[in-house]
């Protein structure tokens, strides 16, 4: 198996890996956010790991760009601070900044590797299929 099919599949993995432990926690939590944005990444992952497509390709970099902005905004001090009197209610199932880091930096490896693979993946003629 060549590099690019090696760094295309674990991408691949990586993002499945993201979408599963969304839909694990919108089971564990009940809530529906975190089991739709699973719903919508499987298939990507999966079609990533079947196919060398640009469009998949960049639908799964940006899905990895959002979450790492999402789990950066839960870092920050603000997100976690006292709003006029009132505590922020945590609006997710991941509270430890340790993990938070740890989430940023696999989504980060997720863009990395579309980077890695897209200037060679190839692009879907307009009838969707493969060129």
């Amino acid at each position: 198996m060549a590099t690019r099919e090696v760094v295309r599949r674990g991408t691949a993995v990586l993002a499945g890996a993201g979408a599963l432990a969304h839909l694990v926690s919108a089971l564990s939590t009940s809530d529906l956010l975190l089991g739709v944005m699973g719903a919508l990444c499987l298939p990507c992952a999966v079609h990533l790991w079947k196919h060398d497509d640009r469009r998949t390709l960049a639908l799964v970099a940006f899905g990895a760009i959002g979450m790492v902005a999402a789990h950066l905004h839960l870092l920050a001090p603000s997100a976690t601070a006292h709003r006029h009197g009132v505590a922020a209610q945590p609006t997710t199932h991941v509270h430890d900044p340790a993990l938070l880091v740890l989430l940023v930096a696999l989504e980060c490896a997720v863009v990395a590797g579309v980077w890695w693979v897209a200037p060679t993946a190839v692009d879907l003629d307009p009838t969707g299929s493969t060129a």
